[in-house]
């Protein structure tokens, strides 16, 4: 009876330490036997180092674990990566599945980001893959900017050794020497003309502060006349004004018609001004007109008819042309 009772012992201790065992097994991947779970999957080209008994992850905080990773044949050899997460946990299934780093020493786990969809993730789902940038990426992210700029520094530099280098040369050297000296001659004249400018200028400091003195009194004079000057402006856009609203244009016609009328021998002083005959005529009666009155003037008795001693009138002799 003793020994049936010892088999049954051990046998009893021996079941509760495979149970024990499993349950510690899982409680150190971080699996919790006792709660419910859905069993996702996602697909991946290279885990980075992930392994079974990682961390699932929402937001932070820890929602599953992974169960299980290995090569699928119907996928190109991708790795297929299972997934458990609590069952109380609502995950869209258009979420997405991303490796990344959990800690410093590059502990890997799987972040869950979750869709916008109102259809949620059951069991047997595939979520999207992602993986996060690699230490390694992100450094040459960083670094190949700074790589690209050293480059180019290095390429800069090549060019100014080779211009220091075409510098540097006998011939650069006699030029850059003749070119010193002309530059520093000019700076002797330049120092030169400065001394002979404030020479002239303290010899003729009176003269300046006359001339400065007789600008700011005009400029004040100016200033006092502003008032006459402004009245001035004023009469003169008044005048302009006047002028502007006047009737020039029809006077301006009315002459231009005049004008044209004389030149086409209308009227009496277009035909006195064109008709030559006209002209001749009037010179004529004019030069006869003077003859008369210069007779009239040396023989006043030939128009008078009266006689005081019964002379007799002298006879009209016409006038020598000069």
């Amino acid at each position: 009876m003793s020994n049936k009772l010892k088999s049954v012992t051990v046998g009893v201790i021996s079941l509760l330490s495979i149970f024990l065992l499993y349950f510690g097994i899982n409680y150190l991947k971080g699996v919790n036997v006792m709660n419910d779970k859905r069993v996702l999957h996602a697909y991946y080209q290279d885990i980075a180092g992930l392994t079974e008994g990682n961390s699932i992850t929402l937001k932070g905080h820890k929602i599953g674990t992974v169960t299980k990773i290995s090569f699928d044949d119907n996928r190109d050899n991708q790795l297929k990566v299972l997934i458990n997460i609590e069952d109380d946990v609502q995950i869209p299934v258009n979420s997405k599945a991303k490796i990344i780093s959990l800690d410093l020493l590059g502990t890997k786990g799987i972040s869950l980001i979750l869709g916008d969809t109102n259809v949620m993730a059951i069991s047997g789902s595939e979520l999207e893959s992602a993986m996060e940038s690699s230490l390694q990426d992100e450094v040459n992210a960083q670094i190949l900017p700074l790589k690209n700029k050293t480059e180019g520094l290095i390429s800069s530099i090549d060019s100014v050794m080779i211009v220091i280098t075409s510098v540097f040369n006998k011939d650069a050297r006699e030029s850059l020497n003749k070119s010193l000296t002309g530059l520093d001659r000019t700076f002797k004249t330049l120092s030169n003309t400065m001394l002979t400018v404030n020479s002239i200028v303290k010899g003729n400091e009176e003269n300046l502060n006359e001339i400065i003195l007789n600008f700011k009194t005009i400029s004040t004079s100016f200033s006092e006349s502003n008032t006459e000057i402004k009245n001035i402006l004023y009469n003169f856009s008044s005048f302009s004004d006047s002028l502007a609203k006047s009737d020039i244009l029809s006077t301006l016609n009315n002459i231009d018609e005049i004008t044209k009328q004389i030149n086409n021998n209308e009227g009496s002083l277009g035909l006195l001004i064109n008709d030559k005959k006209l002209y001749n005529n009037l010179q004529k009666a004019s030069k006869e007109l003077e003859q008369l009155l210069g007779d009239l003037k040396d023989n006043p008795g030939r128009y008078v008819s009266f006689s005081v001693l019964g002379s007799k009138n002298k006879p009209y002799k016409e006038p020598k042309s000069e």
